[in-house]
């Protein structure tokens, strides 16, 4: 038995890997992160919990699925080191996202070990959150340049950044902007969660009120960078087809910027409606997609032939398409 082409294979990290992350949106948001105790790898002492909490059940699911597609990183790995020769950028994306997936692990288990769930207020939670939703974007990345390699038409490798690189700084500042935009939005994600508002009027008082916890406060710059990196967005994006036109880029970068109009309207939905649960994870969801279309779109652009017809840009792009 074969099993899945790498293609597949590819693909089925990335949609497991997206499972896992809106999975501890739903671990944070039902407070369920103390459901095993403060054990890790076990489960309140056991390897599988006896008669378990609702809690203890939706903590549990998560390190079962968080385990799974560890497996699967592995599995991707060994195919892309196998196939290192013919595909060099399958094998090094491959490589980086089953790095981010052990780092992945560790921040969970640390997260377990240092108490920093379930009643815990500590600014020191928010962060940790907003900086593990920030490596989880970061593994999303890598498993989407795996996709990319794992298709029949791959982008050339390696990507030759020196040689291009107006055009790489114009994507990599997109790309560290989305992961401002995740960590500021971990942080509004753990004050919405630890202190609710009653309405939005109350809301928008306690952002502003000096003597509100720190969480609640930072809050407000969740949308403000949002806003923000979604104008770059489309700035940078149409600097990017300037400088340099890839057919295989275009639609990918096209639906990157539907799904972050759709991503800008949510995050309102969910201001106006008090971040339900529901809508807290359709709006992670919308980012997880936002961020790998961006990953995928920016390796397209920088990998790819430009159209051949298109006017040299000299200067700006250097040999960008030689």
């Amino acid at each position: 038995m074969k099993g899945p082409s790498t293609a597949l294979l590819a693909w089925l990290a990335l949609a497991g890997n997206t499972v896992v992350i809106l999975q501890g949106a739903i671990v944070r948001g039902t407070g369920s992160g103390a459901g095993c105790g403060s054990h890790w790898p076990t489960c309140n002492g056991t390897i599988v919990p006896i008669d378990p909490s609702l809690n203890t059940v939706i903590e549990f699911s998560h390190r079962l699925l968080s385990g799974a597609v560890l497996v699967l990183g592995a599995w991707l790995l060994v195919r892309g080191l196998r196939a290192r020769k013919e595909r060099p950028g399958l094998a090094a994306y491959a490589a980086l996202s089953f790095g981010f997936l052990v780092l992945e692990a560790l921040i969970g288990a640390a997260t377990v070990l240092l108490g920093l769930t379930g009643d815990n207020t500590s600014i020191a939670r928010g962060v940790w959150v907003a900086a593990h939703l920030v490596n989880s974007l970061l593994l999303i990345g890598a498993l989407a340049g795996a996709v990319v390699y794992a298709r029949r038409d791959p982008p050339g490798y390696p990507l030759r950044l020196g040689a291009q690189a107006n055009l790489a700084a114009a994507l990599a500042v997109g790309l560290g902007a989305m992961l401002l935009v995740m960590f500021t939005g971990g942080i509004a994600a753990m004050g919405n969660t630890i202190f609710p508002s009653e309405s939005l009027a109350d809301g928008f008082r306690a952002d502003f009120d000096p003597n509100s916890h720190l969480l609640i406060r930072l809050r407000v710059l969740h949308p403000l960078i949002a806003i923000g990196a979604g104008t770059y967005l489309f700035v940078s994006l149409g600097l990017a087809w300037w400088l340099k036109p890839v057919p295989a880029a275009r639609r990918t970068a096209q639906l990157l910027l539907v799904v972050y109009l759709a991503q800008l309207v949510i995050g309102v939905a969910n201001l106006a409606f008090l971040a339900p649960l529901a809508v807290q994870v359709l709006h992670l969801s919308v980012a997880v997609a936002a961020y790998a279309l961006l990953s995928a779109a920016s390796i397209q652009i920088l990998g790819g032939q430009q159209v051949p017809s298109a006017v040299p840009r000299g200067a700006l792009v250097g040999s960008a398409g030689r």
